[in-house]
C-alpha cells in the first residue's frame, strides 16, 4: 500500500541520503564530483515521504504556480525501484494537475535516464541545456 506524509524535519537525514543514492552517478557523470551543498537540505517545504507498507520508501515535492505545477524532485530508493512506485506517484501529480488545468513541468539531468520514464508518462522535452532537460505534460 502506498501513501504519502509530509516531511518533517527529522527526515532531513534521509532525505538527504534518498537524493545522493538516487542521483551520485549522474551528478559525478555531469560535473565530475558530488557538489558538497547537495549534503546540506535546507527546506522540506511542499516535501512529501513515500510509503510503502510502512517503510519510508521515497520522497515527492511538488511546487503549485499559477501556470503550472514544478515537479521538483520524485525519488524512490534503490532498492525499491521498478515496482510500480514512482509510476503511481507520478500519475497522482498529473491527475491532480488535470483537475487544476494545469501542465506539470519538471526537468532532469542530462546523464540521468530517468528522462525515459517520465516520456513513458507522457512527458516531452521542451527546453535542453548542457546540463538539464525541461520536460512537460
Amino acid at each position: 500500500m502506498i501513501s504519502k506524509r509530509a516531511a518533517v524535519e527529522a527526515d532531513k537525514p534521509f532525505l538527504i541520503s534518498l537524493e545522493e543514492a538516487c542521483m551520485r552517478e549522474y551528478a559525478v557523470a555531469l560535473w565530475g564530483a558530488w557538489p558538497q551543498d547537495l549534503s546540506v537540505r535546507s527546506s522540506i517545504v511542499g516535501c512529501q515521504i513515500i510509503v510503502d507498507d510502512a517503510y519510508d520508501v521515497g520522497c515527492v515535492t511538488v511546487e503549485k504556480h499559477s501556470d503550472h505545477l514544478w515537479l521538483d524532485e520524485l525519488f524512490i530508493a534503490p532498492t525499491f525501484q521498478r515496482r510500480g512506485i514512482g509510476s503511481k506517484v507520478l500519475r497522482s501529480v498529473i491527475s491532480e494537475a488535470e483537475e487544476l488545468e494545469l501542465p506539470v513541468r519538471l526537468s532532469v539531468l542530462t546523464t540521468n535516464p530517468a528522462v525515459d520514464f517520465y516520456l513513458r508518462h507522457g512527458f516531452r522535452v521542451h527546453q535542453e541545456t548542457k546540463e538539464r532537460r525541461y520536460l512537460v505534460k
